[in-house]
């Protein structure tokens, strides 16, 4: 079972490289604001490789100026070799095919789920059986969940996709393994929702995004939904939610998925290699 570590923190990532994984995702996954200069990726390429661990470089949603930002380190990635590079943004996965060292992974904002939202609570309102069993097939399954769509992204070389690890939604990751793709699934949060300003950053008062001391690398909020009776974390521009893994589940997916990714994020204080050894124990258990 091969088990990943992301994060975009280079202090973060220093911890990553000395665990027992096997490869590290360096890079934002949410935030464009966090893409790292363009040392700070040389530095990084070298640590994990240097620790014999794979590379693999992750990319989010960008503007026009981030996604200039991401060309220069796919030309640098580029010239490094065979790197696998997550990608969260049409626009990257437009320009990637000019780098063929580099090969596309589709990253989680590339593989909508409906059902990263509270589905459970949401749906308490009385509907026929029969109504309800459609929503939750449309609310559990991917957006790969058309054919014209999947041969899209493997005519461009995809056979790697991010999903979470959403129980109901298992059954319909099936379906994707046997069209081809590898899964690889992200442990305990899951993105509910993603914002272009960070709400973080404005609670907090940081003035702009440039000079951002990026709080959301050292803490993140529990937010109360009286309402819906549900917990909600805010770490930077996302709030998340997390999920339950219990063991029937992992034994499931163990022999299906191909990547588990473990995120280094305040929200579950994985800060450590201590925490991602004993969280890559359980899983071997």
């Amino acid at each position: 079972m091969r088990v990943s570590v992301q994060t975009d923190d280079l202090n973060m990532l220093k911890e990553a490289v000395e665990s027992d994984c096997h490869a590290v995702r360096f890079g934002p996954e949410f935030c464009e604001w966090k893409i790292p200069s363009l040392d700070l990726l040389k530095e990084a390429y070298e640590l994990v490789v240097g620790e014999g661990k794979g590379f693999i470089y992750t990319t989010p949603f960008v503007s026009n100026s981030g996604i200039e930002r991401v060309r220069e380190h796919l030309t640098l990635l580029n010239q490094k070799g065979r790197i696998d590079v997550v990608i969260n943004d049409l626009g990257t996965f437009n320009i990637i095919g000019n780098y063929p060292n580099l090969r596309p992974r589709l990253g989680r904002q590339l593989v909508f789920i409906p059902a990263r939202c509270p589905w459970k609570e949401i749906t308490q309102t009385p509907v026929g059986f029969f109504e309800r069993r459609h929503l939750e097939r449309i609310f559990y399954q991917t957006s790969l969940n058309y054919t014209p769509t999947i041969r899209f992204y493997q005519k461009h070389g995809v056979e790697d996709v991010d999903v979470d690890w959403i129980p109901q939604s298992f059954p319909y990751y099936d379906s994707l393994i046997k069209h081809g793709f590898n899964l690889s699934m992200h442990l305990q949060l899951i993105p509910v929702t993603v914002t272009r300003r960070c709400h973080m950053a404005r609670f907090l008062g940081e003035r702009s995004p440039e000079s951002c001391t990026k709080p959301c690398n050292s803490q993140a909020f529990m937010l109360k939904n009286n309402l819906l009776k549900v917990e909600l974390f805010l770490n930077g521009n996302v709030i998340f939610r997390l999920t339950e893994m219990t063991q029937r589940d992992t034994e499931h997916l163990r022999k299906r998925a191909a990547e588990f990714i473990i995120s280094m994020n305040p929200a579950v204080k994985m800060n450590s290699r201590t925490r991602i050894n004993a969280l890559i124990k359980d899983l071997n258990s």
